[in-house]
């Protein structure tokens, strides 16, 4: 399941500087503040029926409203939603949806970008598998689209794990219906033209907002080493394509907008460059990055590069012509205080996904690997180790662990066909003989036993057996050395999570004693009685 986390960030004060916008006489004012995280988790939520406090920004802007706004997200990730494993998360389009209805509501105008990367692939490290990572991509296509996106920067983690995939679903979802994508410096092949565009003309209120974007050749360049598909196309350097669209922005809009996929640093050796624009929006290194917008230009450009990953905030620029400060800057972190699930994103997450990652079977066409320490060993569920060590067997009924297949069961929410939370609530998966559905491995519901010590098929046959206890050794050292918990106990999971007061949860050296003479015969025998 996706997963998004929790931490506190630091207030950030007002702070006046000057932007030169809208052709006014006198120079604009920007303020420039973040709203501070929630720090609370016994807080009534959105989601507790009661209404939700108004967010502070929201309060703040009521007075003298804007007269349009630009809503910045971006760096998604592949985290469409909280994962709901823990309180406090961050994120989620659902929560993203209900501020724009909230914004909708005030009858304040809103434009909308996304900094792109909605997907984060990785071979090694994704939980749900390329096949649940090119589903997720088309939800929140279609959740971008639903919210009206203007405009989405082409971020390399976007064309990953295949070049031509990706184009090909962008060929396939194309504007008005969804967001263009933009990347002005990328040239697709023939035939692909379409795919990507170079600027967009949008409006918030009486506000015009002219977009661009442009990747970091070297980020591209990696990709390219990954992916021959991704030779087909040609990159310029930002510095040679900019020019000639900033002078077409200059005419089409009174706001100019530039995001730039790659180093900060580029973002602003960029906004540096090319003062021509208001706004330039770059990534962060950090999740939660704490610092303010930057103002660059003798304070004519506004630098944003605090927008996040995962989704769990959203930057908000408001317009106030005639007003000082005439932008207003803050960022907004997606908390459960203030925000829920709007239904049409509930629809699309807890329904259409799912539906659709059971249909083509995500968990149970999983690739499924050897257990390394080992490969001829077998999976055989809990109950088998409950006949040698039944007090042991018995503490582990009393944790959460036993019941982590039945949090996946809820029918508000259900999440038994997603391999992200399979992962981590059921026993063996994605190894040979672990884990494929509630029907084919009932028996392996929940976090078991061999989660931690490996498929037992081998131990269970012949318990005395030193070579085949060895590789089932899991100490809490060992634990705690190589992070093996934090597998599924991270950031994202489970923000509070703190190794020494949960491993005395699960702690069980020492329960069972082994002077039963059964305990140390072979399993069939065992079974028929041991002969005695």
């Amino acid at each position: 399941m996706t997963r998004s986390s929790f931490r506190p960030i630091t207030s950030i004060g007002l702070v006046a500087a000057v932007l030169n916008l809208l052709g006014c006489e006198k120079p604009p004012q920007t303020s420039l503040s973040s709203t501070p995280t929630p720090a609370s988790s016994s807080t009534p939520s959105a989601t507790d029926g009661a209404k939700a406090p108004t967010p502070k920004f929201i309060t703040e802007w009521s007075a003298n409203p804007p007269a349009g706004i630009l809503m910045v997200s971006g760096e998604q990730y592949g985290y469409p939603d909280p994962c709901g494993c823990t309180d406090g998360q961050l994120g989620g389009l659902g929560r993203r949806y209900h501020l724009l209805e909230m914004l909708q509501e005030k009858g304040w105008p809103v434009a909308k970008i996304d900094l792109g990367n909605l997907i984060h692939y990785r071979s090694d490290t994704s939980r749900g598998g390329v096949t649940q990572d090119k589903i997720k991509f088309d939800i929140i296509l279609e959740a971008l689209s639903a919210m009206k996106y203007d405009a989405v920067a082409l971020g390399p983690e976007d064309l990953r794990p295949r070049v031509m995939e990706t184009l090909a679903t962008l060929l396939n979802n194309q504007p008005p219906k969804y967001p263009v994508f933009l990347a002005a410096n990328i040239i697709p092949q023939a035939g692909l033209e379409s795919t990507l565009g170079s600027i967009k003309i949008t409006k918030a209120g009486p506000i015009t907002i002219g977009i661009t974007a442009v990747i970091d050749p070297a980020d591209f360049d990696q990709l390219q080493a990954q992916d021959a598909d991704a030779k087909d196309l040609k990159v310029k350097p930002p510095d040679e394509v900019i020019p000639a669209l900033l002078e077409e922005l200059k005419k089409q809009a009174k706001i100019r907008v530039l995001m730039v996929q790659g180093p900060y640093e580029e973002a602003k050796r960029l906004a540096e460059k090319f003062p021509g624009f208001d706004i330039v929006v770059g990534t962060s290194e950090f999740e939660e990055p704490d610092e303010r917008p930057e103002m660059v230009n003798d304070d004519k450009t506004l630098l944003v590069r605090n927008v996040g990953k995962k989704g769990k905030y959203v930057s908000l620029i408001g317009f106030f012509p005639g007003s000082t400060p005439m932008i207003q800057y803050r960022r907004q972190p997606l908390d459960e205080l203030h925000f829920h699930q709007a239904e049409p994103m509930r629809q699309l997450i807890d329904v259409d996904y799912q539906e659709r990652m059971k249909r083509e079977k995500i968990v149970e066409n999983f690739t499924r690997m050897s257990y390394a320490q080992a490969p001829d060993a077998k999976f055989v569920g809990a109950k088998e180790c409950q006949a040698c060590h039944p007090k042991t067997y018995e503490k582990w009924t009393t944790t959460k662990h036993a019941r982590a297949f039945e949090a996946l069961e809820n029918p508000k929410r259900n999440r038994v066909f997603d391999a992200e939370c399979i992962s981590c609530h059921t026993t063996g998966f994605g190894l040979k003989t672990g884990w494929v559905s509630a029907e084919a491995t009932p028996f392996l519901k929940g976090n078991q036993c061999e989660n931690c010590h490996g498929p037992a098929s081998k131990h269970v046959a012949d318990p005395d057996n030193i070579d085949f206890r060895k590789p089932m050794h899991m100490s809490k050292a060992m634990a705690d050395a190589t992070g093996f918990c934090t597998k599924c106990h991270d950031q994202d999971n489970d923000h509070n999570y703190n190794f020494e007061s949960r491993y005395a949860q699960i702690f069980h050296k020492g329960l069972d004693v082994y002077t039963d003479p059964k305990v140390h015969l072979k399993a069939k025998d065992r079974v028929n009685g041991g002969g005695q």
